[in-house]
């Protein structure tokens, strides 16, 4: 999703590059990664408003399934970020306890500060059976990230396009931030 004008554009790096030499240690407590440090200056509805703040990605394989979920976790040493996007996950952070979720697309290493360009590895995990026709996991072959915004400790919206072996997964991820991710 880009923005209308220049300006815009002009806007969200600054706030990047803010939020950047904002980022340090990780947050103490979950209170802490709430949020998302002090956000009290900055608007972030008018960074990523409308559709931008929803997860909408068609997984196409065997059958075409959309997941309209995502969470992510930031990876304190390289300052990476992980997305996992599903489809039918309980509401919340995902902890080790939660249910299943019948897919999910993980983005082991997205560098939001880099608007396109990233070469995160991308899997699919189907643990529902009924997507991949057969394997639990598949591998992206082709990838497209592209960010779209992004507040540290806050949420990432991220466009991709996703070419595997069997299938695609194309969309857009609206994740927010989750201490249960962070590593």
């Amino acid at each position: 999703m880009r923005g209308p004008g220049a300006s815009v554009l002009v806007v969200r790096l600054a706030l990047v590059v803010l939020a950047l030499g904002a980022c340090g240690d990780k947050p103490t407590s979950d209170a802490d990664a709430s949020t998302g440090g002090d956000t009290s200056t900055v608007d972030t509805s008018t960074i990523c408003e409308g559709q931008c703040r929803q997860t909408s990605l068609t997984a196409m394989f065997v059958n075409t399934r959309t997941l309209d979920s995502a969470y992510y976790g930031t990876n304190f040493d390289t300052q990476a970020v992980r997305i996992e996007a599903y489809r039918k996950a309980p509401q919340g952070c995902p902890t080790g306890s939660s249910q299943t979720p019948d897919y999910t697309l993980v983005l082991a290493q997205v560098a939001p500060a880099q608007p396109s360009s990233n070469t995160s590895p991308a899997n699919i995990l189907d643990f529902k059976g009924d997507l991949l026709g057969g394997p639990l996991g598949l591998a992206a072959m082709m990838k497209q990230i592209d960010t779209a915004a992004w507040v540290p400790n806050t949420f990432v919206a991220v466009d991709v396009n996703l070419t595997f072996s069997s299938g695609t997964v194309t969309g857009h991820i609206y994740a927010t931030h989750c201490t249960t991710l962070d590593n």
